[in-house]
């Protein structure tokens, strides 16, 4: 993922540093070869000589955990060298803290913690439950370091170059969507989460990569919100508008039509050559990939296909926070899907605004237009 070498990095320099890791910092988790990242992922615990994770066979951390052994493990010391232990109740062990761990992500990727599971974890399920509130608002809370945007010229331009490799796109530096998750909305707040799917949900908007590394996330709204709405009040909307991010652009769905620095597909009433159809058709590709990326997040975290009730829209997106840090440190790992893989069903646009209607001229329109002739006419379209 994007400006991640430092990052885990750092993570292992803090692990070692509160004695959770008996490897040294110079066989870090490398960014670049499998092999250097396992000699990060085999810690063993200062205090431990036998953890919970130990005791597991590998079906049940496949099947029940949708992680891996090595993956497991790098997420267990990340989060106790966070805690620190004082999270729990005094006087428990780390293995005990590294039960409540395995719990979580057990209700991560089951969609609720079972009697079961506590059980074969050998924890209370109440205290579970609470450990469940604390880790995922911790894992949450850790996003704004698992989850970057390529900020400098090189990293941009590192990513729009994979772009264009894979679509023939220039200067896409990420793929807009809008992550749906079902819930039950509040009392008299029901039109509010009405999706375009005809279910209720919150939304949260995502930017990805094109691997499927998670490179932004904003907060939650009501499933009902209007997309462009969302993007021009977002942080990194407003990132770009200010150019921040330099002369790209993200690729989004016909919804977000006149919206800055957003790439839609060209409408069909303006299709006038073969070079736009094979743009639209490159488009298709790309935001497409949401798909893959949405649906990947809801088979291995399955409490992201229905939270239920809304306790509070705080709580909910600390869940969704949550899963979404996990994912990208499941791609560092190369964790494969479950079984049950499906893709997510793409959402049919809400209601299309031009907000650039009231100016002079549409400047994204002007500089689409510019590039398909640029990059997607060949020779024998002359006059087609």
């Amino acid at each position: 993922m994007s400006l991640a070498g430092a990052l885990w990095f750092a993570v292992q320099d803090d692990l070692f540093a509160n004695g959770l890791c008996s490897s040294s910092p110079s066989s870090s988790i490398s960014n670049t070869t499998q092999e250097q990242q396992s000699s990060v992922s085999e810690p063993i615990p200062a205090s431990e000589t036998r953890g919970v994770l130990d005791e597991l066979d590998d079906l049940f951390i496949s099947q029940t955990l949708h992680f891996n052994r090595q993956c497991l493990r790098f997420i267990i010391d990340f989060i106790q060298a966070r805690m620190k232990k004082d999270v729990f109740v005094s006087g428990h062990s780390l293995t005990s803290a590294e039960a409540n761990i395995l719990a979580t992500l057990a209700c991560y990727a089951q969609g609720s913690l079972s009697s079961k599971i506590t059980e074969r974890l050998g924890i209370d399920p109440t205290a579970a439950g609470e450990a469940v509130k604390t880790i995922t608002k911790l894992l949450a809370d850790t996003s704004p370091d698992f989850i970057t945007f390529p900020n400098s010229y090189n990293d941009r331009m590192g990513a729009a170059q994979a772009f264009k490799n894979l679509s023939g796109v220039p200067h896409v530096v990420g793929v807009l969507g809008y992550l749906h998750v079902k819930v039950s909305p509040p009392p008299g707040e029901e039109h509010m989460y009405m999706n375009t799917l005809g279910y209720h949900s919150v939304m949260m908007q995502v930017i990805f990569d094109v691997d499927g590394n998670l490179l932004s996330l904003e907060q939650c709204c009501p499933g009902g919100t209007p997309e462009h709405t969302i993007w021009e009040n977002s942080d990194i909307g407003r990132q770009f508008s200010i150019f921040q991010h330099g002369h790209t652009w993200v690729v989004g769905s016909r919804s977000l039509h006149g919206c800055g620095h957003v790439l839609t597909p060209v409408e069909a009433s303006r299709i006038k050559s073969n070079a736009a159809l094979r743009f639209n058709n490159a488009h298709a590709q790309l935001h497409g990939r949401t798909q893959q990326v949405f649906g990947s997040l809801k088979s291995r975290f399955q409490c992201l296909r229905d939270i239920g009730s809304i306790q509070s829209s705080e709580s909910v997106a600390y869940t969704i926070k949550a899963c979404c840090v996990l994912h990208n440190i499941c791609k560092k790992f190369s964790v494969p899907l479950p079984l049950d893989f499906s893709v997510e069903p793409l959402h049919p646009p809400s209601e299309v605004v031009n907000i650039m209607a009231e100016q002079p001229f549409d400047y994204m329109e002007d500089t689409k237009d510019e590039m398909i002739e640029m990059f997607f006419n060949i020779a024998g379209d002359e006059g087609k």
